[in-house]
């Protein structure tokens, strides 16, 4: 790992050092960041990197700025060189919810843009596989991808935080978890969060029989993710990892019992065909990240650096209310294909939310002690 943080110029920087870092005659201070000094003296080679977080919180402070003055109203930024061009991909293919927030981003960086910035969809797994998806961001193979956050537990045992708690993405940046997120991933995995694309909703298990109690689960083989691991493991039931695209071939030829899934996305894959109970209440929340090369977002000219931003932060408020909206239009349309929304008692509810939360902890704490310290009190005080 310390290997690709060289390879992409980024060496991490405490918040401290560059807070108070001294560049040439002007002092950074806690209430204000000067961009355009930090991206000059520490982003060229050899010089002194940025962690994700003052890159992008830098780019961010600039970006309300820049683009209420640049920007909007279908003005284009004033740049030197022609249009710029990001190759995205996403870990499931386009025509799947998954793929709908690349429309998102594309068309608001398109606004904010006037045309200079286009984000280009290169594929989905049908290119690389979601498992893949981020080393091939960190390898520069393509600039952008829409992962999911456990897609990259094995390099970063703690991305599987970010599916923790009930807060919004706005508190969880109040709280400085995403800033902190975000440092650990580039870091560990080499690449820069930029947004959160889709939210707002939860988790389920969807089985083949009526899962009224816990104990249902003993014994039982459900399709899962490492985010799901410690839950099915501590009902007694095994873990079966395939990709999503493996998920209804898993069911039909009786692989597994269920299927660990978000509340959305569903409908996509037909899983109703084969499971008919869908357990409630809903655990975790949807939280998928959209990460970037970081060398692709310093390859930027500045005034396209801080478009990019603003319309991530635009795309996932969109992202966030169009999920929500998504998962009710799912829910009638599989009840309507007789899926039968299964609720545990007001005790195992508690009992069972309660298990997700301790168990997710406790893995982090197990694989990565240091990143649970700094990150489950900042999603704790997010809420």
């Amino acid at each position: 790992m310390q290997r690709r943080r060289q390879q992409i110029g980024y060496k991490q920087i405490g918040y401290k050092q560059i807070r108070n870092k001294q560049i040439g005659t002007e002092q950074i201070t806690n209430s204000m960041f000067n961009r355009e000094e930090i991206m000059t003296r520490y982003s060229s080679k050899g010089g002194k990197g940025l962690s994700r977080r003052r890159l992008l919180a830098s780019a961010g402070a600039a970006a309300g700025v820049a683009a209420s003055s640049l920007f909007l109203g279908g003005k284009a930024p004033a740049l030197a060189a022609g249009k710029h061009k990001l190759r995205y991909i996403a870990f499931i293919n386009r025509k799947t919810v998954w793929g709908k927030p690349y429309d998102f981003l594309a068309e608001e960086v398109d606004r904010l843009s006037g045309g200079e910035l286009e984000i280009e969809y290169a594929g989905g797994s049908d290119v690389i596989g979601g498992f893949d998806a981020p080393e091939a961001i960190a390898n520069g193979v393509f600039d952008m991808s829409h992962s999911a956050n456990s897609y990259f537990a094995g390099a970063v045992p703690s991305s599987i935080s970010l599916a923790s708690g009930n807060a919004s993405v706005d508190e969880l940046r109040a709280s400085g978890a995403l800033d902190a997120y975000a440092d650990i991933v580039l870091q560990q995995r080499g690449v820069m969060l930029l947004g959160v694309p889709l939210s707002g909703v939860g988790y389920v298990f969807q089985v083949r029989g009526s899962p009224g109690e816990l104990s249902y689960f003993k014994g039982k083989k459900i399709r899962s993710i490492p985010l799901y691991d410690p839950i099915l493991q501590a009902l007694g039931a095994t873990p079966v990892t395939t990709s999503p695209a493996e998920a209804y071939t898993a069911m039909e030829r009786g692989v597994v019992d269920g299927l660990g899934w978000p509340d959305i996305g569903l409908l996509d894959f037909k899983f109703y065909e084969q499971a008919k109970f869908i357990m409630m209440p809903t655990f975790y929340q949807l939280r998928t990240a959209t990460l970037i090369n970081p060398n692709s977002f310093k390859g930027l000219p500045e005034p396209l650096q801080n478009v990019l931003v603003e319309a991530s932060r635009s795309a996932d408020a969109i992202g966030a209310k169009w999920a929500g909206e998504k998962r009710d239009a799912e829910h009638a349309e599989m009840a309507k294909a007789g899926v039968q929304f299964v609720s545990l008692s007001d005790a195992e509810s508690k009992s069972f939310v309660d298990l997700t939360e301790d168990k997710l902890w406790a893995k982090i704490a197990e694989l990565a002690p240091d990143d649970s310290a700094r990150l489950k009190p900042l999603f704790d005080a997010a809420g």
